[in-house]
This record gives C-alpha cells, structure tokens and sequence, in this order.
C-alpha cells in the first residue's frame, strides 16, 4: 500500500488560499466544474480543517500512482486506518469509490453514474470574487479593466500585464491538447457571445482543415459536459441558433489581435444572471431577456442617455410583447435613469452592476 501511505502522509497544503463564495458542506458530494477554475484548492482547503488522520486525498493525475493497484487496495486502507473523508481528485469512473462516512469526487464533467451523489458546481472567479485575489486593487473601474484582460481563472488573478498573453495560450494548450481542437476553439472564439451552431463551425472549419463530423460533434459535446461552454437559447425558438458562453471570457479574446469586448462583457453578464438561477433568454434585439421578471438588460459600452432613448424606443414592438417592466443597460461608466412611457430605464456602469446583489 505504498501508494495511499504517500498520499495518506503527504496531503498538499493550500498555501494562500483565498476564500471563494462556493463551500464545500460535511457530506459525500461531486465537486465539479470547467478546468483551472480552482476546484483542487477548495478542497485541500476543506481537508485542511478536518484531522490529518481522518482524511486521505488521492489525486488520480499524478504520475507516479498506479490507478490499478489504488482501486484493488483503497477501501481495505479506508477501512483499517478509520479514514472518515475520502478526496479524489480527477475522479474518472475507473473505480468504485470507498465506503466511508464523506466521499468528495473532483471532476471537470458532473459524475451522474450515482444519481444520489450531490453535485455541486464550481464557477470561475466572479467580480467580486476577483477582488479578493487580485493583488494590484485600486478602485472598481481600474480592476473591472484589468478583469477584462486577465478574465476568471483564479491564477490569472494576479499575472503580470506584459505576459497575460503568454499565460492565457499557455493554459489554453493545457485544455486543448491537439492541434485540432486549438483550431476549433480558435475559430468558436470569433463567436463569443453570439449566435452559433455546431453545423455552422463544422462548416468554417473544414474550408480549411480536414476533420471528421463525428469528431466535432463529439468533440462540442465533451466542451459542454466539461462546462468549458454553454449557450444561450433564442425566447420561443428552441431551434434557433442559439449565443456561445465560453467559462472564461479572456482565453478566446486572446486568440486574435483584434478586440472582442462585446463577447467578453456579454459572458460576464450571462454569467452573473445564470448563477442567480434566472432562466434567460435573447431576442432580436435584446441581449438578455427574463420573461418571469419581466425584465430586459442590453450591452451598450458607451451608451448617454440620448442614445439610449434612442435605442429603446426602437424595442418598442417587444417591449409590449413581453410586458417588460424594467430594462438595465450596461455601460463601461455612465449612469443614468429615465422613464420610457411605463417602462423604467437605468443606467449602471458594468463595474457597479457586477458587485450588486
């Protein structure tokens, strides 16, 4: 059992670990979400407060274990050393895990095998989550920029400007091993944040490169288990193409010279509804539209009062159809508020709205 003694001996230390709003609950659960989102240090974090002798953490990525020999010997070791938390980490199915009082799998894809396991989802760094671990904090405007640039992967929290880039292509190589797939994530990249099909980058891609149907189509679906993308569906038209959501808005925004601030503050703000629980949807011409609230929210950077006037009194068809009550348009710094018949506009700087409740 030399394997598990090493673990059992040697768990990692979280050094600098720095709370996030996800905690992780005294019970057996699946702990899993999109890559480098954090997910090893949360739970090291955890073991961190239990007794040494009561847990073991066992990470099924490290080289120098033999997975076999784990499987055939962990639940007599669990057993014969009164271990009460079991942690492992890029947990793979190949196994059955041990009987004991808590059981945490980490993966990137929710384990549904056991459909009594709890899932619980680790999201990238949010806004204000991004604070805590950004070292160089001078006010909301100046670190929303810089948010912008490094995105929500807590390592890139604090990574010097002159090489994001670097590091950015560095963990995109790490998620997407082959060649192929650095080209498909290239070319989804250009559609952050709009309307897109599988069909349609089968097509943009094979201009070019010669790929299989299947594989695509497997290949889309495994970036969706992983929580790597997600979409956004058309209100009242399931079949319509629907927006892409990359996890991380500054990945694909580095993956061309020119700049996509667009997709990047449309993720952040689909990713802020989306984990309140809102079931959101886009039209024609409203970015994010919430039907039980009777709510609408549009993207306008540089937005003035005049224009936004302008712009809303062109919603006027769906602003009746939807009954909406309330409309909030974002915009890189201005604030403002009006009345459009019954209709209440307001204004808020993206930086501001991302720290609100």
């Amino acid at each position: 059992m030399n394997q598990l003694e090493a673990f059992y001996e040697s768990t990692p230390k979280p050094a600098g670990f720095i709370e996030r709003k996800t905690e992780i609950p005294s019970h057996t659960l699946n702990l899993y979400g999109a890559p480098k989102t954090g997910k090893t240090w949360l739970v090291l974090d955890y073991l961190s407060k239990i007794p040494k002798k009561k847990s073991l953490y066992v990470d099924l990525r490290d080289l120098r274990i033999d997975k076999r020999s784990v499987a055939a010997q962990i639940d007599l070791f669990v057993k014969s050393n009164g271990i009460e938390t079991v942690v492992i980490d890029h947990y793979d199915g190949s196994f059955a895990v041990p009987e004991c009082t808590q059981t945490i799998l980490v993966t990137e894809s929710a384990y549904t095998k056991n459909r009594m396991m709890p899932l619980l989802e680790l999201h990238p760094l949010d806004f204000e989550e991004y604070l805590a671990f950004q070292r160089r904090h001078i006010n909301l405007e100046h670190s929303f920029s810089y948010y912008l640039r490094t995105g929500s992967l807590p390592s890139m929290a604090a990574t010097p400007e002159p090489i994001l880039t670097i590091r950015l292509h560095e963990n995109i190589r790490s998620i997407f091993r082959s060649d192929n797939e650095i080209l498909l994530f290239k070319l989804m990249s250009r559609y952050q944040g709009k309307p897109l099909t599988v069909h349609q980058v089968y097509t943009g891609l094979k201009k070019e490169h010669k790929v299989s149907k299947d594989w695509l189509y497997k290949t889309v679906k495994s970036y969706e288990e992983r929580r790597i993308i997600s979409w956004l569906p058309k209100y009242g038209q399931p079949k319509a193409a629907k927006r892409l959501l990359f996890y991380d808005f500054a990945m694909p925004a580095s993956m061309y010279f020119e700049k996509s601030l667009m997709g990047q503050l449309y993720k952040i703000a689909a990713a802020k509804l989306l984990k309140k629980g809102q079931e959101i949807f886009y039209t024609d011409k409203i970015d994010f539209l919430d039907p039980a609230s009777r709510s609408a929210l549009i993207i306008s950077p540089f937005a003035n009062q005049q224009s936004s006037a302008a712009k809303i009194s062109r919603l006027v068809d769906e602003i009746d159809s939807f009954n909406i009550s309330d409309i909030t348009v974002l915009t890189i710094a201005n604030s403002f508020e009006f009345m459009f018949e019954k209709t209440r506009v307001k204004a808020v700087p993206f930086y501001e709205w991302t720290v609100q409740d």
